[in-house]
């Protein structure tokens, strides 16, 4: 059996040293790196080592008790949270570590909402008891409080022995267990089954306790993921993959990581990407931390890396596997980048081009109008990485400006969005519904076309160019958000249609739907959770409300008072400076993304960013047509009129 583990936490939390330990009690490792050594396993970049935080994620595969695991450990750092949510699309179970001093943390929250979307099976691991104030029964109940978790604390021999007040957990999940319970059954081996649905359907999440550091609890932890993880990966179904990762190796070849679904993939199988295009791939690797190994097949719930393989993104389906769905973490900042001393911008978007690849939230946008390179980020930290890969990878140097808020524009209505793109020879017309969705829906895309008036194939083309890219607004060239693209009807020409037809006539339908409707600008929210002494509950509450936050609750207990709220990302930005000052270091406060709503000073924003949307000519909404041979442009507002479709 072949199952899939991610190990998730909030920064410091001690991951990577318990990741250390699985494969060390997994045979894989002669002995366990530290952190705090520089020699992990799984962080083995230098920019890791130097900061002593996971940045990238990494695998590694091992046995325990007769199942084949591929480990994947991930960033715990907020600013690195896109990297890691990616790979939750490939997971069959999740591992997240809490702290038994800091205990629920800002971004176990974020961690556990993304994996319940996802309907993931989670293990806790209670971590640090070795440490001085660590305690496992308030974080346990925490975990059912604040994350609504059903956890329940495992041992060593639990599985084995199954305490009564577990098996009343489980005798509520069904029936026939219920007949069990009440007839006095207490077989491990009729109740082991059930136990493991429950995990596997997330009606019960077990939690182990110990410390990674010492060793202590590991090896029950590993027997209870032998014991109650399950899969059934079909390797005779036809091929189907996923891509999760994107790399490029010392020499630029690009380096796609799948997950194989079902079916198998060997050396010179024929792939059909989404391009359309067929690739062979010439060998197939293993990754091991930074190491890649040949291997002459990759079977139904096992990884590979595919060498070279052209026009792979990100979230990309192989086979019969659908694209990922669009990640749920967004960047929301952006900053300009700034070539340094004898780099030019042209230079400098190449490369940056490249890092998107292996990270799509950059989303670099070059600005025709003003000769200047922007890209979208989590947090300043991720900016001081990039600044160090660039250097790193291609000897660039570069600085950035000033963080500014990342906002969204949405629709207040929906809209009919036209595109045709013409030039001589050739040869694309497509028309899109666009409607406004609830806060926090992200973009979507649905099929609503006939195939009598375009061929299959097309259908997909249009799904993957509506996705493939942020579509900016027309208010301030901001990305949309909460909106339903929906493809009516389009034309292709039997000669000369190519691939890229379909994408112009795609971007360009959706920018004449914006322009035409009515659009509204949205900023980003913090959730907040902070701690501080009773008798500066009111100072910190004053200030909060002067900030435009919303309070929501407040807690007390032995002399600490818990607030907890929301508020605009762009006037909480500074505020942890402030909140330092006030508590003198004492208090706690965390952060974590909440959303978007409508901006508080649209008008004022709009109006300082000066956005020219028909000055930028990398979004056109005018749509090209033929006459007499040659190619010309029709503007967006006159272009419905020229459209080869009648409405649809």
């Amino acid at each position: 059996m072949r199952v899939t583990l991610g190990i998730f936490a909030h920064v410091d939390a001690g991951k990577t040293t318990l990741s250390e330990q699985l494969l060390y009690l997994g045979h894989m490792l002669r002995a366990p790196g530290r952190v705090d050594h520089q020699n992990a396993f799984l962080d083995n970049h230098p920019l890791e080592r130097s900061r002593g935080i996971t940045i990238f994620s990494e695998q590694a595969d091992f046995s325990f008790g007769g199942v084949d695991f591929t480990l994947i450990d991930t960033p715990g750092h907020a600013d690195f949270s896109a990297e890691m949510e990616r790979c939750i699309s490939v997971l069959d179970y999740a591992l997240i570590v809490v702290s038994a001093v800091e205990g629920v943390q800002a971004h176990t929250l974020t961690v556990w909402r993304l994996l319940r979307e996802r309907k993931l099976p989670v293990f806790f691991f209670l971590n640090k008891l070795d440490r001085p104030g660590a305690q496992a029964s308030p974080v346990l109940e925490a975990l059912r409080s604040r994350l609504g978790a059903p956890a329940f604390a495992f041992e060593a021999d639990t599985v084995h022995r199954l305490p009564e007040p577990l098996l009343e957990e489980l005798a509520q999940t069904d029936e026939g267990l219920l007949d069990l319970y009440l007839a006095g059954e207490r077989s491990p081996g009729l109740w082991l089954p059930a136990l493991r649905r429950a995990v596997a359907q997330g009606l019960l999440c077990p939690v182990y306790s110990g410390s990674a550091l010492q060793g202590q609890g590991v090896d029950a932890l590993l027997q209870g993921l032998a014991a109650l993880c399950e899969t059934a990966y079909d390797a005779s179904a036809p091929f189907a993959a996923r891509v999760y990762k994107l790399r490029h190796d010392a020499q630029g070849q690009r380096l796609a990581f799948l997950k194989v679904l079902s079916g198998r993939l060997r050396p010179r199988d024929g792939l059909r990407l989404p391009s359309g295009e067929v690739f062979k791939p010439s060998e197939l690797r293993r990754c091991e931390g930074n190491r890649t190994l040949r291997v002459e097949e990759a079977g139904a719930g096992s990884h590979a890396v595919l060498v070279g393989a052209p026009a792979l993104r990100v979230g990309d389906g192989l086979g019969q596997a659908p694209p990922l769905e669009a990640q749920r973490l967004q960047p929301l900042l952006f900053a300009q980048a700034i070539p340094g001393e004898g780099v030019t911008p042209r230079q400098l978007l190449e490369k940056l081009r490249q890092l998107e690849e292996e990270d799509p939230l950059l989303q670099i946008r070059w600005l025709s109008e003003r000769q200047s390179l922007e890209l979208s980020f989590m947090g300043p930290i991720q900016l001081e990485v990039l600044q160090s890969l660039l250097q790193e990878r291609f000897g660039l140097s570069v600085s950035f400006g000033p963080p500014q808020i990342l906002y969204r524009e949405t629709l207040l209505e929906p809209v009919i969005g036209r595109g045709h793109y013409e030039p001589l020879r050739h040869y694309a017309e497509v028309h899109l519904a666009l409607r406004p969705l609830p806060r926090g829906s992200g973009v979507r895309f649905v099929d609503e076309a006939s195939l009598d008036s375009l061929p299959a194939p097309y259908h997909s083309l249009v799904r993957t160019h509506v996705l493939e890219k942020a579509h900016l607004g027309p208010l301030t060239g901001s990305p949309i958000d909460d909106v339903e693209i929906a493809l009516l009807s389009g034309r292709a020409h039997l000669k000369h249609t190519e691939g890229g037809d379909f994408r112009q006539a795609c971007y360009r339908a959706i920018r004449q739907g914006l322009f035409k409707g009515r659009c509204q600008l949205l900023e980003p929210y913090y959730a907040f959770t902070l701690r501080v002494e009773e008798g500066l509950v009111g100072k910190v509450s004053t200030e909060l409300i002067q900030l435009k936050a919303e309070l929501l609750s407040q807690e007390s207990r032995q002399g600490e008072a818990e607030l907890r709220g929301r508020g605009p990302v762009k006037r909480l930005l500074d505020y942890p400076q402030r909140f330092l000052a006030l508590t003198k270091g004492r208090g706690l406060l965390s952060f974590r993304f909440d959303g978007y709503a409508p901006c508080l000073d649209a008008d004022a924003v709009i109006q300082a960013r000066g956005y020219d949307r028909q000055a930028d000519r990398e979004n056109p909404a005018d749509s090209v047509f033929c006459q007499k041979g040659a190619g010309f442009l029709v503007a967006w507002d006159k272009a419905d009129d020229w459209m080869h479709i009648g409405d649809a």
